[in-house]
């Protein structure tokens, strides 16, 4: 894969806020299942929002999955890193040390 090919990738799973979220919330840590990636990418930290849990489940993490940015176990919901975490972790980095910059709603 080129790195044009590599940047790309990263640029499309960065632009649905709700994989921002999701991603920005593994560089700190981990998501156990989707009940709390829900959470996690909700606005306002809304838990229980059927709508989008069915956003990612349908969309969202099997983008991510497929990039190798999140293995995501469907069966059990589980989220975590992939081995391709390293790709996309220098921008989550750049937004998280200029979210003061950034509109709110981009991170």
């Amino acid at each position: 894969m080129t790195t044009t090919q590599c940047l790309d990738e990263v640029f499309a799973a960065l632009a649905s806020v709700h994989r921002r979220r999701l991603l920005m919330d593994l560089r700190d840590g981990h998501v156990p299942h989707l009940e709390g990636a829900s959470r996690v990418v909700a606005d306002g930290g809304r838990s229980g929002c059927k709508h989008l849990e069915v956003e990612l489940f349908h969309t969202h993490l099997p983008k991510l999955d497929d990039a190798g940015f999140v293995d995501w176990d469907p069966r059990t919901g589980a989220v975590v890193r992939g081995p391709r975490f390293d790709a996309v972790e220098p921008v989550l980095r750049l937004f998280a040390d200029h979210t003061d910059e950034l509109p709110s709603e981009w991170v």
